[in-house]
């Protein structure tokens, strides 16, 4: 899990050539499928399938439904055409389902041959199969064309890219049924085909590929540019993660939902390979907050592997930008935790070695920075508490207050963002509240700065907030906001 030079071999995959996406429900629905006679005959006559085609595809269903598909896999180009030209004419779900299983039945069957669908120029086909209003085509579909982009990604002296838009409609599509299928999922574990296992595997089948991850990459922090980071795939992974915190509660747990662990592994996984693109990996705690979600991840961890993912997402991300992620990742309070996680003695040698490389690395970033520079990492995680002693210490901000004004106030800016916030907690709250009464106490003309930034009103909704605590801190730097006596 160690990071590598960041190419395409340096990734040790875990997925199959085929996606490991089989469960109990889509089992259920293929044996359903099987045991229904599709009347090709009808489409014979109605000229969407020719004569010649109708023993092949009788041929093939009897081949699916008997386990021998020898003679089909020796006219698999052949067949692989048929079913890409099928999919392109039809549009009754129910023969589209059809057609889906024997494509099923013939990837699995030739799990290395991937290739015969892209020499039959299935995308046009593939993405008509993914708008279906049927939950069973547009996976198969997603899954198909998930295959044939990686398939063509990797092969890259033999063809060309697959085609931008192609890639784009697949990846929205994901985003939007991963958004569906999550919160649903995680309040009643299976009961709706556990469909966010399946769309999460396929999102790393894509992350695989280097010119994927890169698209990827770019759509996404150009949206979070333009203020739409919650539009994206990546903001859809780090919020599988936040969503199964919330929901790992005695509650979830005593209905037998098993599903957190896995979701968190699957998720994390896919943003482990997107780490192996260097400017993600740099970017990815900037653009998306990610450091303290991965936090509580690991701490809540049962599982080995979830902690090895997180730790090796840490490890790339001090490789590709030491100095400006280490202050993220301190602020995040990485460091502590890698204390106890030390502790607990992994048998696995490559999660120790990685963990003991971002310990090193934290420890002696920490010992060089200055007290504002560790106050400013913990600014910047978006999460602060009063652990730090800068929040109370009345020297610090006698020396400090006017380094928040620097570069056209950024520190104060993102201070007052964090009174902003959705996402900020409640410690959070108190401890930014706090420090701007600091900042006001002590900086000339303080209060006209943080009233420009609109921190008062932010401050006044916050005095009616449930949590007293951060009542009372709104409350005390109210005061001074609306007081006459303060500069």
């Amino acid at each position: 899990m160690s990071p590598k030079a960041g190419g395409e071999d340096a990734v040790a995959f875990s997925t199959s050539q085929l996606l490991p996406i089989e469960n109990e429900w889509l089992r259920d629905v293929s044996t359903r499928l099987r045991a229904r006679q599709t009347p090709w005959e009808g489409f014979q006559r109605a000229d969407l399938v020719k004569a010649n085609e109708l023993p092949m595809l009788r041929a093939a269903e009897r081949a699916g439904q008997q386990g021998q598909m020898e003679a089909v896999v020796q006219k698999g180009p052949e067949y692989a055409r048929l079913y890409i030209q099928l999919l392109g004419k039809l549009s009754r779900p129910d023969t589209i389902q059809s057609v889906l299983l024997l494509v099923d039945d013939l990837m699995q069957a030739a799990p290395k041959h991937v290739e015969w669908f892209v020499e039959a120029e299935p995308y046009a086909a593939l993405v008509h199969a993914l708008e279906v209003n049927d939950v069973f085509v547009s996976l198969k579909a997603a899954q198909f064309l998930t295959l044939c982009i990686c398939k063509q990604t990797q092969q890259a002296s033999s063809y060309d890219a697959p085609p931008a838009d192609v890639v784009e409609k697949l990846v929205k599509h994901i985003k939007r049924t991963l958004a569906n299928a999550t919160a649903t999922e995680l309040a009643d574990d299976g009961a709706n085909g556990n469909v966010a296992p399946i769309l999460l595997c396929m999102v790393g089948e894509l992350m695989r590929s280097a010119h994927v991850r890169e698209m990827i990459w770019h759509r996404d922090t150009e949206a979070n540019m333009s203020q739409r980071a919650s539009d994206t795939l990546i903001a859809q992974l780090v919020g599988v993660l936040r969503m199964s915190m919330a929901s790992n509660t005695a509650s979830s747990r005593a209905s037998g939902n098993t599903g957190v662990p896995q979701l968190h592994y699957l998720a994390l996984f896919a943003l482990w390979e997107l780490t192996f693109l260097e400017e993600a990996a740099q970017g990815l705690e900037l653009h998306f907050g990610v450091a303290s979600v991965l936090v509580h991840v690991a701490q809540k961890a049962l599982k080995n592997k979830v902690v090895r993912l997180v730790v090796s997402i840490w490890r790339n991300m001090l490789d590709a930008s030491e100095e400006e992620n280490a202050m993220r990742l301190l602020g995040a309070k990485v460091l502590p935790l890698c204390d106890t996680l030390q502790e607990r003695r992994y048998p696995d040698g490559e999660l120790q070695e990685d963990l003991a490389y971002v310990q090193r690395v934290l420890s002696q970033r920490l010992e060089q920075m200055s007290s504002y520079e560790q106050y400013k990492s913990e600014l910047y995680s978006g999460h602060m508490s009063f652990d730090n002693p800068a929040h109370s210490l009345e020297d610090f901000w006698k020396e400090n207050a006017e380094k928040l004004t620097e570069q056209n106030n950024t520190d104060l800016k993102q201070l007052v963002s964090l009174l902003t916030s959705e996402s900020s907690d409640s410690t959070t709250l108190a401890a930014a509240c706090s420090d701007m009464g600091k900042f006001v106490q002590h900086m000339e003309g303080g209060r006209r700065r943080v009233d420009a930034l609109g921190a008062k009103l932010a401050i006044m909704n916050l005095v009616e907030h449930a949590d007293d605590n951060v009542k009372y801190y709104a409350l005390q730097t109210l005061a001074m906001l609306v007081s006459t006596s303060w500069r």
